[in-house]
């Protein structure tokens, strides 16, 4: 607060980054009275639009909805606020103020009470039950929920990897060379 800086950085990033993006908006008037007004949100080249969005600043709202969810003007507001010439600093919420971060350690607090000297525990133990826990080692159990697709048809017959052919496996095809062919590697 001694350096004249009154915002967190993270708003000052927020905000540095959402000037950039709405340098490239067009903003009509739809309601002076109120400060209402539309922001047409365009490409760079500004050959067509991307979407257009309501900005009311008297309600702090944006359709957009990062005004209303994020507490600080969205690019969108930001156009606006450079189209009326005003400063975005009132419209931020006061909780990224500088002020309020350090307003909540003025309050003093006790520290916490030494293991040691807890009071004795009265309330019920907590047993775990040892077949739900993790296995230390080996691989990790499915938490897939299976359904009846799930499971194989008992009924068919296991085939091959390689041919595809039933009654052997891929370790025991005839059609496998030794270790010297190249019948397995394409």
């Amino acid at each position: 607060m001694g350096t004249g800086q009154h915002f967190s950085q993270y708003l000052v990033k927020c905000i540095e980054a959402n000037l950039k993006t709405a340098r490239c908006f067009t903003v009509t008037v739809y309601d002076r009275d109120n400060s209402e007004y539309t922001v047409v949100e365009t490409t760079p080249t500004g050959s067509f639009s991307l979407g257009t969005y309501r900005v009311s600043l008297g309600s702090k709202t944006c359709d957009c909805g990062y005004f209303q969810a994020l507490h600080f003007p969205c690019p969108h507001a930001l156009a606006y606020c450079a189209y009326s010439r005003l400063t975005w600093q009132p419209y931020v919420h006061q909780v990224y103020r500088l002020s309020s971060v350090f307003g909540v350690y003025q309050m003093g607090f006790t520290p916490p009470i030494p293991e040691g000297f807890w009071p004795p525990y009265a309330g019920p133990t907590v047993i775990p039950d040892p077949n739900i826990r993790r296995a230390r080692e080996g691989r990790p159990r499915s938490t897939r929920i299976r359904t009846n697709m799930d499971d194989a048809d008992p009924h068919r017959p296991k085939r091959c990897g390689l041919c595809r052919q039933p009654g052997h496996t891929r370790r025991s095809c005839p059609q496998a060379a030794g270790p010297s062919g190249n019948a397995g590697n394409y």
